[in-house]
């Protein structure tokens, strides 16, 4: 067998660390999944017959919008201990069941590692895709609607009643309990940002900053016109393309549910930000003595 040279090796180690610098933003999206899971992390895999199309590439975090309050989340204090992350399933659920009703939370929301679910969910509507795996709620049931218009393939105005049990969930939620629920079990919020590997910052400023991502969703006033490359299906207008995750499963649900989303979105930043105070100066040196 050929004995590798000097060259060869350092090309050989040059391939491998780019292999793995390739790799380290998904395992950082999956990390803290993955170690509950006792699992190593899947490879990517795009949902079947949607419009969002299958691409390596990510989104850069998105900044804060310049009209966002900088400003700190001020948590009450708990009236009784919060369970460990990897234990809080239940009670959590349990608080959600509250706002949801029992039933529609175990039939449509995932069981195990909630909170973590939602954190990873979150973070990335603003990426290009959402990974599958890391979704709180179950697959929307049965596959994409198209229909031909004007030798045009475009989606189908009934591919918006496929939704009609999420929109429910959505109708029925009270922004100002939500949030009551959302500050109670917060610092579990926190800590699992904290493990998917974000040491700095808060998880409620990235939530604003998806929160108002997701609000300037277009809102096509036509039919949305589609293509098929290969398998999944791609809006046809680049700049409809183009769009992150979380805006393009807005335009994806149809022109009403999208405005009744943009309106609890809405209501909950509102309530979010009625929780939010400035936070204090770090002291000058001459008030240090």
């Amino acid at each position: 067998m050929k004995r590798l040279d000097g060259v060869e090796v350092g090309a050989l180690i040059l391939l491998l660390a780019a292999i793995v610098l390739a790799l380290l933003h998904w395992e950082s999206v999956q990390r803290v999944i993955g170690y509950v899971l006792h699992e190593p992390p899947p490879a990517t895999q795009a949902p079947a017959a949607s419009p969002s199309p299958a691409t390596p590439t990510v989104t850069a975090r998105v900044s804060p919008p310049a009209s966002q309050p900088a400003a700190q989340l001020q948590v009450p204090a708990a009236s009784q201990p919060l369970p460990a992350l990897r234990d809080s399933d239940r009670a959590f659920a349990d608080a959600l069941g509250e706002l949801l009703g029992p039933a529609r939370l175990a039939q449509w929301w995932v069981a195990d590692h909630l909170i973590i679910h939602l954190v990873a969910t979150i973070d990335n509507l603003p990426r290009a895709q959402v990974p599958q795996r890391a979704w709180p709620v179950r697959p929307t049931p049965g596959s994409l609607q198209v229909q031909r218009q004007d030798g045009s393939l475009v989606l189908a105005p009934a591919n918006s009643a496929r939704y009609a049990p999420y929109m429910a969930m959505v109708r029925m939620v009270d922004p100002q309990r939500l949030v009551a629920v959302y500050l109670r079990f917060y610092p579990l919020f926190q800590q699992a940002w904290r493990e998917l590997g974000y040491p700095h910052g808060s998880f409620n400023q990235r939530l604003l900053q998806v929160i108002d991502n997701l609000l300037e969703a277009p809102e096509p006033a036509a039919a949305l016109q589609l293509v098929q490359p290969h398998v999944l299906y791609q809006y046809a207008d680049p700049g409809l393309e183009a769009a992150s995750a979380g805006q393009k499963i807005l335009m994806r649900i149809g022109p009403a549910n999208e405005r009744l989303v943009k309106a609890k979105l809405r209501a909950l930043r509102a309530q979010l930000l009625l929780h939010m105070h400035a936070a204090a100066p770090a002291p000058t040196a001459s008030q240090a003595h």
